[in-house]
């Protein structure tokens, strides 16, 4: 603690800023004043010239020596020395804990309790030398008081504090991706540390003005609803600087500042074309839409080396690409070997050939000619990619609202127009008589807005779309025969439904329904029950707004706990993807339950892996199932 305050231990610039609560702060002198374990210190020592930030605390001088950098417990160092020295708060906005000695609980009092004499001050009673006798003297407890003693006790037990014993470990290295790992394995809790956050720490040590550069630039893409995450584009730069893909060798000791430099302004360059390209050509509003930020990496490649400029047709088979990684999960595993691969396909080849292949390779275990039919879609949710395909394809199609007629918009300025998913065929009509797997199928969602649910609520389609222009139920492919909207038609509805899903998507992905064959039907986890989509205005949109709170740089911390082992991972909201950054089924998912597969084949590879993700994932920062923000 006063190595922090004297600056001999100092914030790399890697860290996040202090987010704990009052309460967090409460509850760790708890902890110590009852032995219980708080956990290690984790410092690193390194001849690197790492950077680092202004921490949270005054530190009264800076080190003439290299300093040590404090990798984890930045939020439990910093709370003791808030509360150790208050003065030292760098907002000047001191921490008022108190201790009660009646009752041995820590309080963070209120306006009321501050007035209680027998609530002192945790700070006061932390200082050497402290006249505890004198304290309670002065808040009108006698010697005589036949809790004087006890009371005593307690709070020389708190000032024992200064002596609890808590591990402390010091690493050192000069290797940024050992120490990667190294922290990967040891910090089970708080913000993990990832190695692209080290990639970009290092990039600051060797470019004065780099952290500066790549942070506006990634407020640039966030102001204009295309953020990407740091991975994906280390993944970009390195692919440009010619490091490859596993962006960790960006900082090999070959890449210099004026390298660095040299690459960053060419991965502005090459996004600044890939955005523009999925927008204005794919129709892709915002960067939640995607499956994978990865997608974009390819269009960047290929644009950077083509100058912004594509012969007549590869627009039309570049989006075919896109559509095509995107909806068969193309980025789901091996995702740096496959960035690798098509990198040098883009530089290799050109023409027909190289989009050929390229197709070829987003198509998975597919046939690239194989077309999807209508026994495709079936258990496929709203949480599959194909769902992400027939909203763009809904916005390439100006479908109109059924309650306005006005253009569906992505982003409206008004409530009202928000755009939600809806049944075509109510829940509240059908949970009783058909299967969950029928009426919470992609077959019985449409697009809509706020407006317009209310205006369904829970009518069946045979009563409300009798006011409904045909040509806008045509628009979001509802099947014309009236018939199919009764409700004992429910499932030729969805039969019929599928069918022209299967064309949209065909359409889409460049191919013939009339060819090929089929390959092995995939099937969906299904929503839990209390998850499913409402019929009401406070449906869910693509990605809900509720859970941005719960976002870190990397996505939303999830953990699970799987024969005896704590797996960590990252849940991106927007991708509805699982990223476990180390240890068992290490790697990048398209789904929970994906991640879940690969955690229990690599503890357990004897049993058959099948998993629903959203209950085995837990939100790290609630302590809830990851379905509770899904």
């Amino acid at each position: 603690m006063e190595d922090l305050l004297n600056g001999r231990v100092v914030i790399p610039s890697i860290q996040r800023d202090f987010v704990w609560m009052r309460p967090d702060v409460r509850d760790l002198f708890d902890s110590l004043y009852r032995g219980y374990p708080v956990g290690a210190l984790l410092l690193w020592k390194t001849n690197l010239a790492v950077p680092f930030k202004t921490a949270a605390v005054v530190q009264a001088s800076k080190s003439v020596h290299q300093p040590l950098y404090l990798l984890d417990g930045q939020q439990r160092l910093t709370s003791l020395a808030w509360v150790y020295r208050p003065e030292s708060k760098a907002d000047g906005r001191l921490i008022d804990l108190r201790f009660d000695v009646r009752t041995e609980e820590f309080v963070n009092p209120s306006a009321v309790q501050r007035k209680d004499p027998l609530l002192f001050p945790v700070s006061t009673l932390l200082q050497a030398g402290t006249q505890f006798y004198q304290l309670l003297l002065k808040a009108g407890v006698s010697f005589e008081d036949e809790n004087f003693g006890a009371w005593t006790r307690r709070m020389e037990k708190v000032n024992g504090i200064r002596h609890h014993q808590i591990a402390v470990i010091t690493y050192e290295s000069d290797d940024y991706e050992e120490v990667a790992e190294v922290f990967a394995r040891l910090n089970k809790g708080g913000r993990r540390l990832s190695k692209g956050d080290l990639v970009y720490s290092a990039i600051a040590a060797r470019w004065a003005d780099g952290l500066d550069t790549m942070d506006a630039f990634h407020q640039e893409l966030q102001d204009s609803n295309f953020a990407l995450n740091r991975e994906a584009v280390l993944r970009l730069m390195s692919l440009l600087a010619g490091t490859g893909a596993h962006h960790i060798k960006l900082i090999g000791a070959d890449v210099d500042e004026a390298a660095l430099k040299e690459a960053w302004q060419a991965t502005e360059r090459a996004l600044r074309f890939a955005v523009d390209f999925l927008r204005g050509e794919c129709s892709i509003p915002r960067s939640e839409i995607l499956s994978s930020p990865n997608v974009a990496i390819v269009p960047a490649l290929l644009l950077h080396h083509r100058d912004g400029k594509l012969h007549p047709g590869e627009a039309q088979q570049l989006r075919r690409w896109v559509y095509t990684a995107m909806g068969f999960s193309h980025y789901s595993l091996q995702v740096e070997g496959k960035l690798d691969a098509e990198a040098r396909l883009i530089r290799a080849r050109g023409g027909e050939d190289l989009f050929t292949e390229l197709i070829r390779r987003a198509s998975g275990t597919r046939s690239a000619d194989s077309p999807l039919h209508a026994r495709d879609l079936e258990q496929k949710y709203s949480t599959h990619p194909f769902f992400r395909l027939l909203y763009i394809a809904a916005l390439r199609g100006r479908a109109r609202d059924w309650a306005t007629n006005i253009a569906i918009s992505d982003q409206p300025m008004t409530s009202g127009a928000k755009i939600e998913f809806h049944h075509v065929f109510p829940r509240a009509r059908v949970q009783t008589a058909y299967a969950k797997e029928e009426w919470n199928s992609l077959a019985n969602l449409a697009f809509v807005t706020g407006q317009t649910n209310k205006m369904i609520s829970s009518k069946l389609p045979a009563e409300y779309t009798v006011g409904i222009a045909p040509e806008r139920l045509a628009e979001q492919w509802i099947p014309d025969d009236p018939d199919l909207r009764s409700f004992d038609r429910f499932p030729d509805f969805l039969a019929a439904r599928r069918r022209l899903l299967a064309a949209v998507l065909n359409e889409m992905l460049g191919l013939s329904a009339g060819a090929g064959q089929t390959a092995d039907r995939d099937v969906d986890e299904l929503p839990a029950d209390e998850e499913v989509i409402a019929e009401d205005t406070t449906a869910p949109t693509l990605v809900g707004a509720e859970v941005q709170e719960l976002r870190t740089e990397n996505g939303v911390e999830v953990h699970a706990v799987y024969d005896g082992r704590h797996v960590a991972g990252y849940y991106d909201p927007s991708s509805r993807g699982v990223t476990i950054p180390s240890g068992p089924g290490q790697g990048a998912y398209e789904s929970p339950s994906g991640a879940a597969v690969a955690v229990v084949m690599a503890l357990n590879p004897h049993v058959r892996p099948q998993r629903n993700g959203w209950s085995f994932w837990y939100v790290t920062a609630t302590g809830k199932l990851l379905q509770s923000i899904r």
